[in-house]
């Protein structure tokens, strides 16, 4: 009589199958654990027709609203105003950081009114311009202090570069010989 020999592998391959499943309800169960998962933020989605809406309040906590750059005093009306950062999109759209009277810095959005008699008409790298109207002449044109550069580390500069290496090749090259 001949006995059929049953695979191995069907159940080694089940076994498999129910630890991937067993897995993967752990995790699912580990994110939905009050507080042990990230929650995102609702993304919305921007309409073909016009830009997408901005949160103004973000940016200005990205660019630091809450501490305040000196601001350095420029003659006539442009001294009323100071740029504290720039959030800089395409064709001239973006969010500008500017403190008004040596008040605290508010985010404006392009197309936004500053003050009574200004808009912000456009923000590029580092600048942002602002004027009567959207698509009148530009009154006054912001722009960011330049950054300064942070001096290097003490003792960086006392580092002799290395000469060559003792090792060339596979072989080994002593550096100090016997005398």
């Amino acid at each position: 009589m001949q006995t059929k020999q049953h695979s191995i592998w069907w159940p080694r391959l089940a076994t498999f199958l129910l630890w991937v499943a067993a897995g993967a309800s752990l995790a699912f169960w580990i994110l939905k654990w009050p507080g042990m998962g990230t929650k995102l933020p609702a993304v919305g989605v921007a309409s073909i027709g016009g830009p997408a809406p901005t949160d103004t309040q973000a940016v200005a906590r990205l660019l630091g609203m809450g501490a305040a750059a000196p601001a350095l005093p420029t003659p006539g009306a442009a001294s009323r105003y100071a740029l504290m950062g720039v959030v800089a999109g395409s064709s001239g759209a973006g969010i500008a950081l500017i403190s008004v009277d040596g008040k605290a810095a508010r985010p404006f959005e392009v197309g936004a009114a500053v003050d009574a008699q200004l808009v912000l008409q456009s923000v590029a790298s580092r600048q942002a311009v602002l004027a009567g109207r959207v698509e009148g002449p530009a009154a006054v044109t912001l722009e960011l202090p330049p950054m300064k550069r942070l001096p290097s580390p003490v003792g960086v500069d006392a580092i002799p570069p290395v000469k060559s290496s003792p090792f060339e090749g596979n072989r080994f090259k002593p550096s100090l010989t016997d005398s």
